[in-house]
């Protein structure tokens, strides 16, 4: 297949899964959160990567790196509903939720080194 194709086509997929959790969402929370605590973002991406390269030790490690990345990122998931219930408005929640898991995302990697000797 073509690549530019390839990429457009990738592109569109995942725009219009995007699009259509977040119209998803105005209707039903569940369902749309459900959908995204799914793991179909990661299960398209490590497909396409496996189609790309046909390296299934490179997909592994890709799922494997998801996997030990999900509790920091659970952060954001946490800090941003506490900050809005004690007040903070939602983009000063959004902000210091991002602030707040990037801090511990690098916290994270570097005891994942350092510690367990785990590269991402």
């Amino acid at each position: 297949m073509n690549p530019v194709l390839a990429f457009a086509l990738k592109a569109l997929a995942t725009a219009a899964f995007i699009v259509g959790v977040s119209e998803l969402a105005k209707r039903s929370n569940f369902a749309s959160a459900l959908l995204v605590g799914l793991p179909l973002t990661s299960a398209l991406t490590i497909a396409w990567l496996y189609l790309d390269t046909g390296d299934s030790a490179r997909a592994g490690h890709y799922a494997w790196s998801v996997l030990l990345l999900l509790p920091p990122g659970c952060v954001f998931l946490a800090a941003l509903p506490l900050g809005i219930r004690y007040g903070l408005g939602f983009w000063p929640s959004f902000a210091a939720a991002v602030a707040l898991t990037t801090a511990i995302y690098a916290v994270y990697a570097f005891l994942l080194q350092r510690v367990f000797q785990i590269t991402l």
